[in-house]
């Protein structure tokens, strides 16, 4: 890779990388993956911040601030440096840090960054071994690349939208950014992949991400089912398409159970048992002989009698109580977790996934998810809190790349950085 690249700590297995992140949404979040295995990050962004600083949800800050929450996340153990792009002066110092980095990641609309002058073929006249990963709606061609899209119409676009909601209802989409999120999962992916063949080959390369065939890539048997059968597959919500298998209410929430068809025969075998032995109204009914009949347990009536009977039976119980009892039973019933009790999850703070660190913009420590594997010879980690705008811009543009610093105090007096 680009030998003039700064040495890193020997911090994760990226130490070493650099990358240049000048994503503008919740595509961020492939920056942050690549930073928590220890790459060096550098937030490229324009003197006045990106407009991830400005997304909900907002906290109220240490100085009394409002603070994105979103920010937080999405640019924790990373860099800001602020560049005007739209400046000469901005571009060049733009290319004097591609010359330096090994990654450069992006969601501007196709053709943007052509426009500027620092397009592909001009970061690989300053780099030749760079990687390039462009995060777009539709990819880099196609008759829809040049369009738009917000994360709603991402998930309309690639089908998932159609199988989200309930029966009688439109669609109801997922929340929380997910397009962007599943793309910028895709982006990083990628950009590994690049810098794993890299090793071999000493090539750099561009990567076209399309957030429209993540969202695609995620409707599982659903386009076989239509290739193949010419069936499409329809919403279901919460209803239950069989006795024993859907989500119940309980006591203090909800219960997810498959104990049907998928669950085996001997699962709802088991659950009948279960129900019966606790002496629930109406519950040796679903010991008698009819209910061993798939086809009735199918029916509207024998789901809607096996409802009543088992929401008597949840009623006075817990969904925690219900997923122990049931797993030991060995009936596939889990409790359906709010964030409050993610939180709270033994299991999480058993594997230490939450991590709490302290945000000097907000004032208090923030808890964040932690990754979601263990590389126990170089672990993945939170190492610094989101940057302010511009944080580093002396460090880098004065301490590396030897601006002056009468050219440093100039080029924020211009608004430039």
């Amino acid at each position: 890779m680009a030998s003039s690249a700064p040495p890193m700590p020997a911090q994760g297995p990226l130490a070493g990388i650099r990358a240049l992140d000048l994503t503008t949404n919740a595509t961020a979040y492939s920056g942050r993956l690549i930073a928590d295995l220890g790459a060096e990050v550098i937030r490229i962004e324009p003197p006045s911040g990106d407009p991830v600083r400005r997304a909900p949800p907002h906290v109220r800050g240490a100085e009394g601030t409002t603070v994105s929450a979103a920010h937080a996340f999405l640019n924790a153990n990373k860099k800001s440096v602020s560049l005007d792009l739209a400046s000469a002066d901005g571009r060049h110092l733009f290319g004097d840090l591609v010359a330096r980095s090994h990654l450069v990641l992006e969601c501007f609309p196709p053709g943007t960054l052509d426009a500027w002058g620092i397009g592909y073929q001009a970061m690989r006249e300053r780099n030749p071994e760079v990687i390039l990963v462009s995060i777009t709606p539709f990819g880099q061609s196609g008759p829809r690349a040049a369009e738009h899209a917000s994360d709603l119409t991402l998930l309309a676009a690639g089908g998932l939208l159609s199988l989200g909601g309930y029966v009688d209802a439109g669609p109801v989409a997922v929340p929380g950014d997910q397009g962007h999120i599943a793309s910028a999962i895709f982006g990083a992916i990628g950009a590994l992949t690049a810098l794993l063949e890299h090793e071999s080959t000493g090539r750099g390369q561009w990567i076209d991400v399309s957030a429209q065939e993540c969202i695609a890539f995620a409707l599982e048997d659903a386009i076989p089912e239509w290739y193949l059968n010419r069936s499409v597959r329809q919403r279901y919500g919460e209803r239950a398409r069989e006795a024993g298998t859907g989500v119940y209410p309980c006591k203090d929430g909800y219960v997810s159970m498959v104990a049907g068809r998928l669950g085996t025969q001997k699962a709802f075998a088991a659950l009948a048992k279960w129900i019966a032995e606790a002496g629930t109204p109406g519950g040796r009914e679903l010991l008698a002989e009819e209910w061993q009949d798939f086809a009735y347990r199918q029916s509207c009536e024998g789901i809607a009698r096996f409802e009543a009977i088992f929401g008597t039976f949840c009623a006075a119980r817990g969904k925690q109580e219900l997923y122990r009892d049931g797993q030991r039973r060995q009936i596939a019933i889990a409790p359906v977790n709010t964030v409050a009790d993610v939180l709270d999850n033994e299991q999480l703070s058993a594997s230490g996934f939450f991590r709490n660190r302290f945000d000097p913009e907000i004032g208090r420590d923030l808890i964040h998810p932690g990754p979601p594997y263990r590389l126990h010879a170089s672990p993945a980690e939170m190492r610094s809190a989101a940057p302010r705008v511009g944080e580093h811009n002396r460090d880098i543009l004065v301490g590396e790349l030897g601006v002056s610093e009468a050219a440093f105090d100039a080029l924020v007096s211009a608004g430039i950085v």
